[in-house]
């Protein structure tokens, strides 16, 4: 779910409301995900989309700031070639961030859009099972927090009614490389 700005109406502020599912990045593997960096190891990973919630506030003119929050659950099984052992657990992926949009074009109806954004990546475990759950590879390489920063080189928003409309994002960074979703406007 989103919510977001239109840039559309240079009259007034404009913060949109997502409804529907909103923000959510397309395809599995499109968004980044939990791992396990050590040549012993074999995973497989299953997750789900990246959710996300934003708002953006403009007062008119071509630029516009806002908050973005994600969430992505990643299944991890990793098999210790080795000792011949397998664990699976859950990683959950949050995102906090923040964001700036530069609007361009003077369409009622299409918000074309590029920015910058940076925020902070934290990872955590859910329960481990397995024989060495104890001292978990998974837990031990994706407990962590870390800082993000992220590009968008395109986004276009377009309203499908006077507040109803839809979305498509590419970007580069955390929490998604590329989004679709629906936004309402309520100024």
């Amino acid at each position: 779910m989103v919510l977001g700005s239109f840039a559309q109406d240079n009259e007034k502020p404009a913060v949109g409301v997502s409804s529907l599912i909103g923000h959510v990045s397309i395809g599995n593997g499109i968004a980044g995900g939990a791992s396990v960096a050590d040549s012993i190891y074999n995973e497989t990973r299953t997750k789900t989309p990246v959710f996300t919630i934003g708002a953006d506030y403009t007062k008119g003119g071509n630029f516009s700031i806002g908050v973005i929050t994600g969430y992505q659950r990643i299944n991890l099984n990793v098999t210790d070639t080795f000792n011949n052992f397998l664990e699976s657990g859950d990683v959950n992926r949050f995102y906090l961030g923040i964001r700036g949009l530069w609007h361009y074009g003077k369409s009622d109806k299409i918000d074309l859009y590029s920015g910058v954004k940076i925020g902070i990546v934290a990872f955590s475990t859910g329960a481990i099972s397995g024989p060495q759950a104890k001292k978990s590879v998974i837990k031990r390489e994706n407990n962590r927090t870390r800082t993000s920063f992220g590009i968008i080189p395109i986004g276009a928003r377009f309203l499908i009614t006077d507040n109803l409309g839809g979305h498509i994002q590419m970007s580069i960074g955390a929490p998604t490389f590329l989004s679709v979703g629906m936004n309402y406007r309520i100024l």
